[in-house]
């Protein structure tokens, strides 16, 4: 029966996206929203998208490469030459240079794409909101996430639910295929509520408080805890908005406490969750202690994350010095590990050595950097902090080997780079030729 429920909000959600793409909408933006939408409204039928149909590549793979092509031949070239994206060049090249010493072509070729995907969004995105301003960019993407936060209410009414747990929890993520992906399309989504302006869109706050009630109910723990910082900001502003300069002291500080509180409580309640955290913060030499050696207890820590994180890291120190700079490649767990590293950073050092994991921290720390130069007061202290849970996240999980993930990540960079001061003046050029809204 869902199936059914889910080809109906599928077209529904087609008919939004069609009428906000054809309004009073640039085609950056328009790029951009279809981008988004076609990859929810694909991974919605997973089952039939997900396994291979042509030369090894699914249907969602082969609409990433479509949407990544089209992507270069649509953004103006200028953007491509930004200074401020050398950082991610570099990485690229470190990606490149492990999967040709390592003659890992196909898995190259895949994540390549995928980080090209990203430039494409974070660079359509950035010409929409010189183009049109931020408040309307963000409340027309919004248009994009109609059918997975709806699948996702809908499967929490009619009690359409997945086990994901060993301890017997559950999560609610409408249909999907899984919690981690779908994750990150919530948290996207937290996120671009959260940018929005006051007014900007109706039951802004009661939208917000939705979406974070979600995402709790997608029951993954390294999203919730991306979000905290940006749910923290968004209710503290809302309150200071709203006082007399006179009240801000004693009013701010009773809201503060509020929201310790909150935390507290929400600690609580999910204690059992997140008791494996406490566990790894007070014995972090686990990390590095040799795979063969761990107890059955430790390898349960944090469902058996730890473990894994040895294997990739015991491999690679174990490896000669060729390996160890370069990595193995792009992929080149597969048929080595049962699963992949479960964080980013163990990964990138697994795969591209310490030449790709000293690219990755600089790309890290200089994205950072740029969310601090935001000329915008709000939104300079939500990128930032956003930018820190989501790095945070990428310790526990890899939202950067999803493409959803990817989609956030586009969104808070295009976003980033389109407010950021400095912006070099041949850029100026660009902004002029996409400053008709209709066309």
């Amino acid at each position: 029966m869902f199936e059914g429920i889910i080809v109906i909000v599928g077209l529904v959600s087609l008919i939004l996206v069609y009428r906000t793409i054809t309004g009073n909408c640039n085609k950056y933006l328009a790029f951009a929203i279809c981008a988004i939408w076609l990859r929810f409204f694909l991974s919605a039928f997973h089952t039939i998208t997900y396994p291979s149909l042509i030369a090894g590549f699914s249907i969602n793979a082969l609409s990433s490469i479509s949407v990544a092509g089209l992507g270069l031949l649509l953004i103006p070239t200028k953007v491509f030459t930004l200074r401020k994206l050398l950082p991610f060049y570099f990485l690229f090249l470190a990606i490149a240079i492990s999967g040709f010493v390592n003659l890992k072509i196909p898995g190259t070729i895949n994540v390549l794409v995928k980080w090209c995907y990203f430039l494409v969004l974070a660079g359509a995105i950035f010409l929409s909101v010189r183009a049109q301003g931020q408040s309307e960019t963000f409340k027309k993407l919004l248009v994009a996430f109609f059918m997975p936060v709806t699948l996702q209410i809908l499967s929490i009414l009619l009690g359409e639910v997945k086990a994901t747990e060993n301890d017997g929890s559950a999560s609610y993520i409408g249909g999907y295929n899984h919690e981690a992906a779908f994750s990150m399309i919530i948290v996207s989504f937290v996120f671009l509520v959260g940018l929005t302006q006051r007014n900007a869109i109706k039951f802004r706050t009661s939208l917000f408080t939705l979406s974070v009630v979600l995402l709790v109910l997608v029951n993954y723990r390294t999203a919730i805890l991306t979000i905290l910082p940006i749910a923290a900001i968004f209710y503290y502003s809302l309150v200071e908005q709203r006082l007399k300069p006179s009240q801000k002291a004693p009013v701010l500080t009773i809201v503060t406490m509020v929201l310790v509180l909150v935390f507290v409580a929400l600690s609580v309640s999910m204690q059992e969750r997140f008791a494996d955290v406490g566990t790894l913060a007070s014995n972090l030499d686990l990390i590095f202690k040799s795979p063969m050696y761990f107890s059955e207890a430790e390898k349960d820590i944090m469902s058996a994350r730890v473990y894994i994180w040895s294997q990739y890291i015991d491999a690679l120190i174990n490896s000669d010095m060729v390996r160890q700079l370069v990595g193995f490649g792009p992929e080149s767990w597969r048929g080595v590990f049962d699963v992949y590293a479960h964080n980013t950073y163990v990964s990138y050092l697994y795969e591209y050595g310490y030449l790709g994991l000293v690219t990755f921290a600089y790309l890290c720390i200089f994205s950072l950097l740029i969310t601090l130069t935001v000329s915008d007061k709000r939104l300079a202290k939500i990128l930032p902090l956003s930018l820190i849970g989501f790095l945070t996240m990428n310790l526990a999980t890899m939202p950067l080997w999803n493409i959803e993930g990817l989609i956030f990540f586009a969104i808070l960079i295009g976003v980033t780079l389109a407010l950021s001061t400095n912006v070099p003046s041949r850029v100026h050029s660009v902004k002029l030729s996409v400053s008709t809204p209709t066309e």
